[in-house]
C-alpha cells in the first residue's frame, strides 16, 4: 500500500517536471544542418538577416520576412552597358574644307581642291630646250619632258605625247614649271595617261 502511494508521488512529479520543461522558453531546439537559407528580422536588430533555414530562424524567436538570402540596401546594382557609339555614314566625315575622307578625297593646299592624292597631285616638271621626233598615233615633235623629286636623281627625257595646258613653249629655252598631274582612269585607246596644267613657272 506504501509503495503504490510512492510509486503515484514520483510519477505526479515527473509529469510535472516534464510540463515545465516542455513550456520553458529556454528550451534549446536541434536544427539539422540544412541549407536552405530564410530571410528574417530579430527584435532589436537594424536590419534583417540570413539564417541557414526556417529552424534556425524560429530558434533565434526571428520574424520570417522572406524565403532566400536577404538583399540588403548595398548590393550593387549590375553596371550598366555603355551605348554604342554610332558609326558615321558613308561619306558624311565631312572636314573643314568640305573633302569627303571616306570617298579617298583630301584638301590639296597648292591645288586649292580636294582630290584624290592617287589620282591629282602637283608636282615639279622640267621641259627641254628642243622638241624630239615621237611616235605615237602619227608620227610629231614632242616636248621632252621630266618629273624632278627634292634629293632625288634626275630621270631620263621622256616625251611627252600631249600638251602642257596653259603653257608655251619657246624652242631653245630650258623650263622648270609647276603643274597640276591628273592620272586619267581608263583613257581611250588614243588618249593619254597623264594630262598636266600649269601652275606657274619656276624658271
Amino acid at each position: 500500500m506504501k509503495n503504490r502511494h510512492l510509486h503515484k508521488a514520483v510519477s505526479a512529479s515527473l509529469l510535472a517536471f516534464m510540463g515545465l520543461f516542455a513550456s520553458s522558453t529556454s528550451f534549446a531546439q536541434i536544427c539539422t544542418r540544412e541549407y536552405a537559407p530564410v530571410c528574417g528580422q530579430v527584435a532589436g536588430e537594424p536590419a534583417p538577416r540570413t539564417f541557414p533555414n526556417r529552424c534556425m530562424l524560429d530558434a533565434a524567436k526571428a520574424t520570417f520576412v522572406s524565403q532566400g538570402e536577404c538583399i540588403t540596401m548595398s548590393t550593387p546594382k549590375p553596371a550598366t552597358m555603355p551605348m554604342p557609339m554610332p558609326m558615321p555614314m558613308p561619306g558624311s566625315d565631312v572636314d573643314a574644307h568640305g573633302c569627303k575622307g571616306s570617298a579617298g578625297f583630301q584638301w590639296n593646299e597648292e591645288l586649292n581642291q580636294c582630290v584624290r592624292p592617287w589620282l591629282s597631285s602637283a608636282v615639279t616638271l622640267e621641259v627641254a630646250p628642243k622638241r624630239r621626233s615621237c611616235t605615237g598615233m602619227v608620227e610629231m615633235q614632242c616636248l621632252m619632258v621630266r618629273e624632278r623629286e627634292p634629293g632625288q636623281a634626275a630621270p631620263r627625257w621622256e616625251p611627252l605625247f600631249s600638251s602642257i595646258a596653259g603653257f608655251t613653249h619657246v624652242p631653245g629655252k630650258h623650263y622648270t614649271l609647276r603643274v597640276r598631274k591628273d592620272k586619267i582612269e581608263n583613257p581611250p585607246a588614243d588618249a593619254p595617261s597623264i594630262t598636266y596644267t600649269l601652275l606657274k613657272v619656276v624658271r
